[in-house]
């Protein structure tokens, strides 16, 4: 009895432990109905080894926002990819969305990890939100590896932007 309450005391301390530590920051964009949506694709296979990022190229679109009005803007990304590299190296291949240059949310500080030490290709998506401001904005998706001994394939993907009120 006394070792299932100590048991019990342990994993209730871990837990405020673990719990103590930086919190999330959660943002919530609350998206209208539907105005536009944009949509492309591409079925050729392109490699980059590049540890800077770098545009997947024709992941790309332009939104105009009208003078004192917002936009809420959702972009999936969805590919079939693979992270090759030597055994001997921690393969990680990254992507992001970009508004203008700015990470779009949620903002992974350039270590948003589309797939890891996958040599298979498979489908994999991610989706990012935000609310734009008045003016034109660019967004577009760019990807690069962790390590440069990392290929980093991306074939048949798709770029759908979604624009609401």
């Amino acid at each position: 009895m006394l070792r299932s309450k100590l048991l019990l005391l342990c994993v209730f301390l871990c837990g405020i432990v673990a719990s103590s530590g930086a919190s999330a920051v959660i943002v919530t964009a609350t998206c209208g109905p539907a105005i536009n949506s944009i949509v492309r694709t591409e079925n050729t296979p392109s490699v980059t080894s590049s540890v800077a990022f770098v545009n997947i190229p024709g992941a790309i679109a332009g939104v105009t926002v009208p003078a004192g009005a917002t936009r809420c803007v959702k972009v999936v990304f969805t590919a079939e990819a693979a992270c090759r590299g030597p055994t001997a190296v921690t393969d990680f291949c990254f992507v992001r969305a970009l508004d203008n240059g700015v990470e779009m949310f949620p903002q992974g500080a350039g270590a948003q990890s589309l797939i890891s030490e996958d040599v298979t290709e498979n489908g994999h998506a991610y989706e990012w939100v935000k609310r734009l401001t008045a003016g034109n904005h660019t967004i577009l998706i760019q990807r690069r590896v962790g390590n440069a001994a990392t290929g980093f394939l991306i074939d048949d993907w798709t770029f759908d932007l979604q624009v609401y009120n």
